[in-house]
């Protein structure tokens, strides 16, 4: 990375780090997000199934080949770089808050939410736009290989790298207004950052979970296994706010029915 110098550095090397310590980032970004889906395979083992999980239907789980894990290689690197942009913007961005004072309803909680309402009305439409027939084949069609995703972060991750660049992307603004409306503390970041990581987690591992706030529906592990058993549905990461308003909400099912369309399934 020393050989490296502008725009491009600041890019992909964003703590200005040497090339061994850049490489020990990767390293140690993977050991926490595999430190951190295993913690949520624990917290699973006190959560129930998805009903569509349960029974003695053999469900369609599909073997990583080398694609995949070239693609799960790619994006490992493209998250640790984002990763320590992250870090970098709660260490030393004017934008962030720090002190514990600075600290309030405004900047912290609410903070938060707005990041995850405005993450998902930017990705959902997005998202949407991945599924155009035009697109779908080239981009996202090699995610939606799990039907059922039982494998946690590495179903979560094994994604299009050009996906992922969107979907980083994005997050940042959604970071980026927060910061500059109603201001944003580094704690408050630091927690959008957790809950990402085990959202994306919980979302492909099969286990019923949801989060509630102030009437909204803020996560639904439901709502997104509906969406790859579905995916013309359920387009939000995590809410289900913005495809209630595009009229793309479908609400989850336990039975085959909504499967049909996908692989070929027939209903039972």
């Amino acid at each position: 990375m020393e050989s490296i110098t502008g725009p491009l550095a600041s890019l992909v090397n964003p703590l200005s780090f040497s090339f061994p310590m850049w490489l020990a980032s990767l390293v140690l970004k993977e050991l926490a997000l595999q430190a951190a889906d295993l913690g949520v395979t624990c917290a699973c083992r006190f959560l129930k199934e998805l009903p569509s999980r349960t029974g003695q239907r053999v469900l369609y789980k599909n073997q990583l080949d080398h694609k995949d894990m070239m693609f799960l290689s790619v994006n490992s690197v493209i998250e640790a770089v984002f990763t320590c942009h992250i870090f970098k913007m709660m260490w030393t961005s004017p934008l962030i808050f720090r002190s514990w004072s600075s600290f309030t309803i405004l900047t912290g909680p609410l903070a938060l939410l707005l990041i995850v309402l405005l993450n998902d009305m930017f990705y959902a439409p997005a998202h949407r736009l991945l599924h155009h027939p035009s697109i779908y084949p080239f981009i996202h069609k090699h995610h939606h290989r799990s039907v059922y995703p039982t494998r946690g972060n590495i179903d979560a991750r094994n994604e299009h790298p050009v996906e992922q660049l969107i979907a980083m992307t994005l997050w940042m603004t959604a970071v980026h207004i927060t910061a500059y409306t109603v201001g944003l503390h580094a704690a408050a970041l630091g927690t959008h950052l957790a809950f990402m990581t085990t959202g994306a987690s919980l979302n492909h591992a099969g286990y019923d979970f949801d989060i509630r706030f102030l009437g909204l529906d803020l996560y639904s592990t439901g709502a997104h296994e509906m969406h790859h058993r579905r995916p013309d549905k359920n387009f939000g990461q995590f809410t289900m706010l913005w495809d209630k308003m595009m009229g793309t909400y479908i609400p989850y099912e336990e039975g085959a029915e909504a499967t049909k369309q996908v692989l070929g399934e027939k209903a039972e």
